[in-house]
């Protein structure tokens, strides 16, 4: 009997030591070759082959990954941040979403995330953690520019080209973060109040879009409330809608570190719990599972997700390996300057000083803190580290006549670009030895006696993900460091402490910077008198909470001279282009801009140029509006070129100088103003809420309804060309649901090729609810040669009319008289027609 059963066992035995030692092979023998069956039912037969505790594994991360099974061939499933490149190691820098949504191009946008898609491959990942879709409900967001602005249809086309374009690549793309993430400020436990109506008509239609009509694999919960639920426990959100709604039957994960509890999470939608498990685990989840509270198919849903994913991707089959030619190719980069011309938005040309006339010019003073740097993007997990990058000085004087003179002078400094103060000026407290004394603490308070004491020789760390010694804690620590400042020369000085998480500076015991705040990758300042060799007692206080850790004391002399050197060259020379803007030190996930002003002295940097120089051209590189009603009066010309990637200075160059016709159109509005906003009085009001009790009107939707006369509307950009729009003609289409043709001519009636994007508005002349005086339904984007014509064509249907009804908790189109808006921006309606809807 005994040696029948090991006749039996052995060659198991030895089938199964075969599959262990070559999972490569074992995968293909169990997963290939399968073409009568299915994918779901690959899966079941995999998860009957697993244990609970495995199953249990699997629903929390390692970081940037799932955890793998080798006995049973689970690959990881490899994610990488985004959306603006793939950020691993370095790779191709593409325009901000805010750059790409600017374009209105669609078709572009799909190539765009196809090259993203293939980078992604190129390293060796799986998952591309974007498009992020959230809308821009307040100007200054700290993750606008990472978004496609702030209509939700606009923001939906932008988001499943997007997401086609990356998955046709075999990777799986990741809409985020749903929901309701319009704010920075509170991020992690904001609890965001709002009615159903604007959820649905609002905030949710481009991931509805992304899921329905774009089949992304993956989506991404966000950090903070909805209406008291976190989002990543939140049923509405993540089973109401996600995955009974919209049918959802991909891969649900969190933010990093957004979940808050085992037992309602894992009872709920979300199925991966990232970076790692901390909440779902088998401590935490097992008992709980075999005594029934909570049901292993509840687990087994979440599962089966997870492994749907990793087949659809074919990782059974070839997981993706490292190719270093797939990335920054010649291709990539042409689809990353073409994406950066067409998202340039030109704002203002009066006496048609663009494009620059270099047969008349001779000299051009290039002016600004964004001149020499070319700010591929904002801050946080966005930001890619580029390859390479082409500023507008640069490119500039590669475009330029060789006889056309640049005297360039930078003006003014941003944040985060100040030298760390030298060693040599640090010592010891209260003695002449140089250093500093860091007290290292494996807690975030400071508290209790540090872990480690040593002598730093500068504030200057960046330790990534790390931490700063080998069996230190990685996260959850905090340092203070104490020491004599010495200057060698008197003067005011700007102090600047960069830093990801929060930071104390005292200066003679006096607290002078306080962001004791968990945020992204900041840069705080403060104004100081010193007078040479004397000793200033300094106490700088750090604490890290996760994610990235990174400390630098910097210094800078305020800008008097760069100022008056920029007037200097301002004056000597024919023309003045002044680049100004943000960077991501202002702009980046983690935190939201403190106002809506260019930072620093940028506004006297302007109009000081403006006096000097009377042909002054102004490029805004940002990733939201900045406020210009104090300077735009004193320019001739002003572009906005957002944060455009890689390309950023061979885009401007091409535009300046009439290489390439400006195109773009605003994602969003720009205000006069803050206060005229929505969201004004409602933002930072209330301490760990904020309420959305502007409803449906955010946007143009808000400045339309309280007829306030924004700087610049949605869908606003000029041309070097001009266009007419004229017969248009309403055509209804019957059918089981009517539709209606609407026909025009568009014609360029200027000297110059160029595109123009014609945009189509709905208006509900009489509604039982209110609506907007117009909503964005279709758009389209027209390339002419001078003189020539063309048909455009929207067709509309009765889904395009409808609205949100919460009694219903449905859309729903009500019978009644609409008019068709058509034109060259939201406020800037060419044609118009009316139309009835009788059924």
């Amino acid at each position: 009997m005994k040696i029948a059963k090991v006749l039996i066992i052995v060659p198991f035995l030895i089938l199964f030591f075969l599959f262990v030692g070559n999972s490569n092979k074992s995968k293909t023998d169990l997963f290939n070759n399968k073409k009568d069956k299915t994918i779901d039912e690959n899966v079941e037969k995999l998860l009957k082959e697993m244990t609970i505790e495995e199953k249990i594994d699997l629903l929390g991360g390692t970081g940037f990954a799932t955890k793998p099974i080798k006995k049973l061939g689970i690959p990881e499933l490899k994610m990488t941040d985004g959306p603006l490149g793939v950020r691993w190691g370095v790779s191709s820098a593409f325009p901000a979403g805010i750059a790409m949504a600017s374009t209105w191009d669609t078709s572009l946008i799909h190539k765009l995330g196809a090259a993203i898609g293939e980078e992604v491959k190129g390293k060796g990942r799986d998952v591309l953690l974007g498009p992020c879709v959230n809308i821009a409900r307040i100007p200054q967001g700290g993750r606008n520019f990472e978004s496609f602005g702030e209509d939700p249809y606009l923001d939906s086309r932008m988001a499943v080209s997007y997401i086609k374009g990356v998955q046709s690549e075999n990777v799986a793309a990741t809409v985020k973060h749903f929901a309701c993430n319009n704010q920075e400020y509170q991020r992690g436990f904001v609890n965001v109040k709002i009615d159903e109506r604007p959820l649905n008509e609002i905030y949710l239609p481009a991931f509805k879009a992304a899921v329905e009509e774009g089949n992304v694999l993956c989506v991404m919960s966000a950090y903070n409330k909805v209406n008291g639920k976190f989002c990543s426990e939140n049923d509405y959100l993540l089973k109401t809608k996600l995955k009974n709604d919209w049918d959802f039957k991909g891969l649900l994960m969190s933010d990093w570190g957004a979940v808050h509890s085992s037992i309602p999470t894992a009872k709920g939608g979300l199925d991966l719990e990232m970076p790692t498990g901390l909440y779902l685990n088998d401590s935490t989840l097992l008992n709980e599972v075999k005594n029934g509270e909570i049901k292993e198919s509840t687990i087994n849903e979440k599962v089966i997700r997870i492994l749907t994913v990793m087949f659809k991707l074919g990782l059974f089959e070839k997981t993706h390996e490292e190719n270093p030619k797939l990335i920054n190719t010649k291709e990539h980069r042409q689809i990353a300057l073409k994406v950066a011309q067409e998202g340039i938005v030109l704002l203002k040309n009066e006496n048609n000083i663009l494009p620059i006339n270099q047969k008349k010019i001779k000299s051009i003073a290039v002016i600004g803190p964004n001149a020499e740097v070319a700010r591929t993007g904002g801050g946080g997990s966005s930001q890619v580290s580029p390859i390479f990058s082409v500023s507008p000085l640069e490119a500039l004087k590669k475009k330029l006549n060789k006889n056309t003179k640049i005297n360039y002078s930078e003006g003014v400094k941003l944040l985060g670009e100040s030298n760390p103060i030298p060693a040599l000026f640090f010592y010891l407290p209260g003695s002449n030895e140089h250093g500093l004394k860091g007290e290292y603490f494996n807690n975030k308070d400071l508290k209790g006696e540090p872990v480690f004491t040593r002598t730093d020789s500068i504030i200057n760390f960046n330790w990534g993900n790390g931490g700063p010694k080998e069996g230190f804690n990685k996260d959850d620590f905090s340092i203070r460091w104490t020491f004599d400042l010495k200057p060698e020369k008197t003067g005011n000085y700007i102090l600047d402490v960069l830093s990801d998480d929060g930071v104390r500076l005292y200066l003679n015991d006096q607290l002078v910077i306080n962001d004791w705040t968990n945020h992204g990758t900041k840069t705080n300042s403060y104004k100081a008198f010193f007078e040479a060799g004397k000793a200033y007692k300094i106490k700088l206080e750090y604490y890290e909470d996760m994610g990235e850790a990174n400390v630098k004391l910097s210094w800078r002399s305020p800008d008097e001279i760069l100022f008056k050197n920029a007037v200097e060259a301002a004056k000597k020379s024919d023309i003045a282009v002044v680049f100004t803007g943000t960077s991501n030190a202002y702009e980046s996930e983690g935190f939201d801009r403190e106002n809506l002003n260019l930072p620093g002295e940028q506004d006297n940097l302007i109009n000081a140029v403006a006096k000097a120089n009377k042909n002054i051209i102004v490029v805004v590189t940002s990733g939201s509006p900045v406020l210009m009603s104090s300077w735009m009066n004193n320019t001739k010309g002003i572009l906005e070129s957002w944060f455009a990637g890689e390309e950023l200075g061979n885009a401007i160059a091409n535009v300046l100088l009439g290489n390439v016709n400006p195109s773009g159109k605003l994602p969003v509005t720009f205000p006069k103003r803050w206060e005229d906003c929505s969201a004004y009085g409602l933002y930072k009001t209330q301490d760990s809420v904020t309420d959305y009790s502007d409803g449906i009107f955010v946007g143009y939707r808000h400045f339309d309804k309280s007829n306030i006369e924004p700087l610049f509307p949605f869908g606003f950009g000029l041309s070097y060309t001009k266009f007419e729009y004229k017969n248009l003609k309403v055509e209804r289409v019957q059918s089981t649901n009517p539709e209606w043709k609407f026909t025009f001519e568009l014609k360029n009636i200027g000297k110059q090729k160029g595109s123009e994007v014609t945009q189509f508005y709905i208006r509900d002349v009489k509604s039982s609810l209110p609506r907007p005086e117009k909503e964005l339904k279709k758009f389209k984007r027209v390339t002419l040669e001078p003189g020539k014509s063309k048909k455009v064509i929207f067709v509309v249907n009765k889904n395009d009319l409808s609205f949100y009804d919460p009694a219903k908790h449905n859309w729903t189109a009500e019978p009644g008289e609409f008019q068709a808006l058509i034109g060259s921006s939201s406020r800037d309606i060419k044609l118009k027609d009316s139309f009835e809807l009788n059924d």
